[in-house]
């Protein structure tokens, strides 16, 4: 592309930098917590500055208060669209762990502080200033891109997106109609002896949410017993996180791994490929910082993070029932047969039952793309 070949060698990128910078800021500042999430004002801001640049948007908002926005900058057709997508809501905040507002969007010592910097508003910030950047260029110079950019900040996104994208692909697929699509979900920069790291995700977990329930004999809490369902289900707990579920290779990580080792000097050349043996595998995590190793380890098997805790009614009575929340992670290619009977056989007790909540299936495309290359 003509255009992007021009853009590239005459980028400002301070002034680029400061403008995306401007944007998260703000965008912190809209407080979208989900729930309830309230994200019209952050998607007031995003369409302020495309009216500002003459672009048009649409706002598809499935419930009151809860809009997504959209806008196209027309290409010549050549090739298919590019979907630049996010999402603008965030997970609440626990104010008590903060040392500043946690929807201040302050500055200190280089770093943007507040809830959604990472998750994803950072993106958000960095889409539409790209986006905002590239409108300007083909309006100064005449010329178009080779496909056409389309532009999604979505809402609801933390809550499985039912007001949100899942909403959109179901009743506006037109708004989603891309070759490609850049999104979060690469993860963040790997180091590796020395180097960093940065990856693309092609492929993505599949997510479920995993109950378990713990049935023991309930009583005073002044005589203990040992079918105490409380303690049951902790020690259920504790044989989950204890040690990693089964070991799954995918193919995407079997390119993944093979181009990380050539960025190796040895021995980590030859200490890289062991992640994906079976016998050898966790030894070589434990020999990576780890930041590095928690991550991999989650590319290469199933997981099942406790969440949320529920049990008992006052502190003098054993509870006859107790239960865990978890947060399910599914390797592609898994099925929620293949992970509950991996979660019952970790657990290995017949007083806790296994339920398994699927919301999605994970998922691998290619990634030998021209997006690539």
């Amino acid at each position: 592309m003509r255009l992007i070949t021009m853009l590239t060698t005459e980028l400002n990128w301070s002034a680029l930098t400061n403008e995306a910078v401007r944007h998260l800021q703000e965008l912190i500042r809209c407080n979208t917590t989900n729930p309830p999430g309230n994200e019209a004002q952050a998607i007031a801001y995003i369409r302020q500055w495309l009216t500002a640049e003459g672009i048009e948007a649409r706002e598809v908002s499935p419930v009151p208060g809860r809009p997504s926005l959209w806008a196209r900058l027309p290409g010549n057709g050549s090739k298919r669209p590019l979907l630049l997508l996010s999402h603008v809501d965030v997970v609440p905040v626990e104010r008590e762990h903060w040392t500043m507002d946690p929807f201040g969007g302050e500055i200190r010592n280089g770093y943007i502080y507040g809830r959604g910097a990472v998750d994803m508003k950072g993106m958000t910030a960095k889409q539409l200033t790209l986006f905002l950047h590239l409108a300007r260029a083909a309006h100064e110079t005449g010329q178009a891109l080779d496909r056409d950019l389309l532009l999604l900040a979505v809402a609801d996104e933390e809550q499985h997106g039912t007001h949100g994208m899942a909403w959109i692909a179901k009743h506006a697929p037109e708004l989603i109609d891309a070759e490609y699509a850049l999104n979060e979900g690469g993860g963040f920069a790997l180091a590796f002896g020395g180097k960093r790291i940065y990856v693309c995700a092609t492929a993505e977990k599949g997510r479920a949410e995993v109950t378990l329930r713990a049935t023991g004999l309930p009583g005073h809490g002044a005589v203990p017993h040992q079918h105490n369902a409380i303690a049951r289900l902790a020690r259920a707990i504790h044989r989950l996180t204890l040690a990693p579920l089964p070991l799954h290779i995918t193919a995407t990580m079997r390119d993944f791994i093979a181009a990380v080792a050539t960025t190796q000097p040895q021995p980590k050349r030859t200490l890289v490929p062991q992640l994906l043996s079976p016998f050898f595998s966790e030894a070589a995590l434990r020999a990576m910082p780890e930041t590095t190793a928690n991550a991999l380890r989650a590319m290469l098997h199933n997981t099942a993070s406790p969440t949320m805790l529920q049990a008992g009614q006052a502190t003098n009575v054993i509870a006859g029932e107790a239960v865990a929340q978890l947060d399910g992670r599914l390797i592609p290619g898994q099925t929620v047969a293949s992970f509950t009977e991996e979660l019952r056989k970790r657990i290995n007790d017949p007083a806790v039952t296994v339920s398994v909540d699927l919301i999605a299936l994970g998922h691998e495309d290619r990634a030998a793309t021209s997006l690539f290359e």
